[in-house]
């Protein structure tokens, strides 16, 4: 009776770690990158948060005055362990972006780097104005 209700009770925790499971490969990768956006007077400095992801996994652009950041990442593929069995699955893979409106940048002299798991851009302000002041007649 104590075996039975011991496979009992380890089945029900393995049935409730496979809904969990079951639910973050729902759900994969699904937290915003996490930010810090600063601005001076000569350039925007963004720093995103970027844990385990490559560097060859994030995309950067800016067009239209919006800096776009996109990743990949990318999980274990293997289901089980050496005795066939997995405690708890919760690093997911899957694709992030986020956009961040910010005018006025040199192109050109856009720069970025991570070290230490955080992606540091920084973006030049352009020094002339693409805004043009209309005069009411």
């Amino acid at each position: 009776m104590a075996n039975e209700l011991s496979n009992q009770f380890n089945g029900m925790f393995h049935d409730w770690n496979h809904f969990f499971n079951d639910f973050n490969h729902l759900t994969p990768f699904t937290q915003q990158l996490k930010s810090d956006v600063v601005a001076s007077d000569k350039h925007y400095k963004v720093s995103v948060d970027v844990p385990g992801i490559n560097k060859d996994d994030i995309n950067l652009s800016y067009q239209g005055d919006t800096l776009t950041i996109s990743a990949t990442k990318q999980a274990s593929k293997t289901d089980t362990d050496e005795n066939g069995n997995i405690l708890t699955r919760e690093r997911s893979e899957g694709h992030i972006q986020r956009s961040y409106y910010l005018p006025g940048v040199d192109f050109n002299k856009i720069n970025a780097k991570i070290s230490d798991g955080v992606l540091q851009v920084t973006l030049p302000k352009s020094e002339t104005s693409n805004n043009h002041r209309i005069s009411i007649d």
